[in-house]
């Protein structure tokens, strides 16, 4: 498929064993969502959307920052999403037949920024998204393993990281498993967008040993001894990987393939200083500083802290000290058992997504928490981020009406355009004779406003701050 298509197309490998797997999974956090009340917000203009409601306290301190990039997981609908940097719904994509998405970012491929996240569709595929949010390219894993879910960094040089992974026989009596088990084989693989083409692999089992793993007995599942979860290419060219079931951050050399040198876990290269150790973490990344940033989940198979937090670390190469600069903390406390992120800002502020507790956060350099939005339970997010975004959809805005003893009552909403300042209501006796009836500044993601007139037929126009016309809505009946 080219660009503009509507959803990827799955690669042939995606389709066995974790495809059905990960469809059950879905299904089952779908129905378990279902059964309780949902904390979704009902809109009249597009009654077929169901987004998660936002909660959100607190000033936001820099909204030049940009607008927040998040997932809904464990409800009806799941998908990416996007929100204003005050939490107001911007975009959501309901992904059909209990799809949903891990790692909503923006990323720069072929000169321009997109957007960017890994679908569940066909057991996973890694997304590429413009302005319009048409598809412009997907990544798939090669070499008979299954794009992970965790990361998906795309390079300078027109290349994607990712993550991957395969279900192999292995002995697993090293870690008190059957001498003839399973593992989650993974890799980290470097795939030519263009062509789908695998450049590099790095086998983890090469370098990490089983015993190094955290995870605990093997049970009659595949064994995930290392899940690794983030990777980052650095400046050298090396790449920095954390691997949740290790407890450990490793610097890997692109060149040979070594690990040279490992944070945390139990052959660290590192003495670590009082508090600045982290278990079960995620989202680790080497700062312009030179600090290593990483959510410290604190819980995962059985849970180590009684809350978890987002840490900056200091290390010195030369003593190989590892020491805390910064930890940040929510209040009240939270204990996140998976997934969750951490983000320096440019103005020095530190955003922070808590994962399996779906709350964002902002806290100020000296770690005052600023602002904090969430979904309501059971609801989670995988990651959240900041970052500048504009989008322009091509399909028209919606609108909804209804007559009332006076007049007719508007509903006007346009998924994902985020440069609507102004709605504009037309009404007339037919779709060919409308004019303008009123203009009504945007309020939330679908405004609500009324109008003096009874006229059979109306329409919406979306405004630009400037006045200029953004899209114009289908004419519907009062």
């Amino acid at each position: 498929m080219g660009p503009g298509d509507a959803h990827p197309v799955p690669h042939p490998s995606l389709r066995r064993g974790i495809a059905a797997l990960a469809a059950v999974v879905a299904g089952l956090a779908a129905a378990q969502a279902s059964a309780r009340p949902l904390p979704l917000s009902i809109l009249h203009s597009v009654p077929w959307l169901r987004p998660p409601t936002v909660f959100a306290t607190g000033k936001v301190p820099d909204p030049e920052a940009g607008d927040i990039f998040a997932d809904a997981q464990n409800s009806i609908q799941a998908g990416p999403i996007i929100l204003s940097p005050s939490g107001q719904l911007l975009w959501f994509d309901a992904l059909p037949n209990r799809r949903f998405a891990h790692d909503v970012k923006v990323q720069s491929y072929q000169g321009q920024t997109v957007l960017t996240y890994w679908d569940s569709y066909g057991g996973g595929v890694d997304v590429i998204l413009n302005h319009s949010y048409q598809q412009m390219a997907t990544v798939s894993a090669g070499n008979g393993f299954t794009t992970g879910n965790h990361e998906f960094e795309i390079t300078p040089q027109g290349t994607a990281l990712i993550n991957a992974y395969r279900i192999i026989p292995a002995n697993l009596r090293p870690v008190g498993g059957r001498r003839r088990g399973k593992l989650i084989d993974q890799a980290i693989q470097e795939v030519d967008i263009a062509t789908g083409q695998v450049l590099w692999q790095w086998n983890a089992l090469d370098h990490i040993r089983l015993t190094a793993t955290y995870a605990g007995k093997p049970g009659a599942k595949p064994y995930d001894y290392l899940h690794m979860n983030s990777i980052q290419q650095l400046p050298n060219g090396n790449l920095l990987v954390s691997a949740r079931h290790t407890w450990a951050v490793y610097e890997i050399s692109k060149q040979t393939g070594r690990i040279l040198w490992t944070l945390g876990g139990k052959r660290s290269t590192f003495r670590i200083g009082r508090r600045a150790r982290f278990e079960w973490q995620h989202d680790a990344r080497m700062q312009a500083d030179g600090t290593i940033t990483v959510f410290d989940n604190g819980d995962g198979p059985y849970a180590t802290e009684s809350q978890s937090r987002a840490l900056r670390i200091r290390l010195n190469y030369k003593r190989r000290l590892a020491t805390l600069a910064r930890a940040y903390t929510h209040r009240p406390p939270l204990l996140s058992q998976s997934e969750g992120a951490m983000q320096v800002l440019s103005d020095g502020n530190t955003f922070v997504g808590w994962g399996a507790k779906p709350y964002f956060t902002e806290f100020g350099p000296g770690g005052k928490q600023l602002f904090d939005a969430h979904f309501g339970p059971p609801l989670q997010s995988y990651r959240g981020f900041r970052f500048p975004w504009w989008g322009q959809p091509t399909t028209p805005p919606d609108i909804a009406a209804a007559a009332t003893a006076r007049g007719t009552r508007i509903f006007a909403s346009w998924n994902g355009a985020t440069d609507v300042a102004f709605w504009n209501v037309l009404a007339g006796p037919s779709s060919g004779a409308l004019s303008p009836v009123g203009q009504f500044r945007k309020t939330d993601f679908e405004t609500k406003m009324w109008i003096a007139s009874t006229q059979p037929s109306v329409a919406v126009q979306a405004l630009g701050g400037d006045g200029r016309v953004l899209g114009t809505s289908n004419v519907v009946a009062r």
